[in-house]
């Protein structure tokens, strides 16, 4: 049965508003959906003094990253689930192309591909101050149908 336009904009409002508000790693995170449609997303997530992983230069730690990209990755694999759908990582590959400085993330996430079983999803981490990414990542999730 197809989705209705309004089905559609309640489902995605229900992902939204559960990986800000319910899910603990995202709230500690301080993450802020602020585009989500299915198979794309932006995800903001202002600067905390504990991201720091580097003192000496202000660096991120390059597992908040990685938290991050794999939150938004998983953000755009659950637009393209269905009630009762579990959803998993299972692999994610990083690169870090420069440090990221102390400053807000901003990210893009989008839909590879979906199949029968796999998820993939693309994500490039910003921040406001550079043109080119801190940071891009490939994630993939199981998904296995209710």
């Amino acid at each position: 049965m197809k989705e209705t336009e309004a089905e559609k904009i309640k489902r995605l409002q229900l992902i939204k508003e559960t990986f800000q508000h319910v899910m603990p790693v995202n709230k500690m995170l301080g993450m802020i959906i602020e585009k989500l449609e299915d198979g794309y997303a932006e995800v903001h997530v202002p600067f905390q003094k504990q991201f720091v992983g580097d003192f000496k230069r202000g660096l991120y730690h390059g597992g908040i990253l990685a938290s991050v990209a794999d939150t938004a990755g998983g953000l755009v694999a659950y637009t393209q689930a269905r009630n009762g759908d579990q959803i998993n990582t299972v692999d994610m590959r990083i690169d870090y192309l420069h440090g990221a400085l102390e400053s807000d993330l901003h990210c893009i996430a989008s839909l590879v591909k979906t199949g029968n079983r796999i998820i993939l999803a693309d994500v490039n981490i910003f921040q406001d101050h550079q043109e080119e990414p801190v940071a891009v990542a490939r994630c993939a999730y199981s998904i296995k149908r209710n």
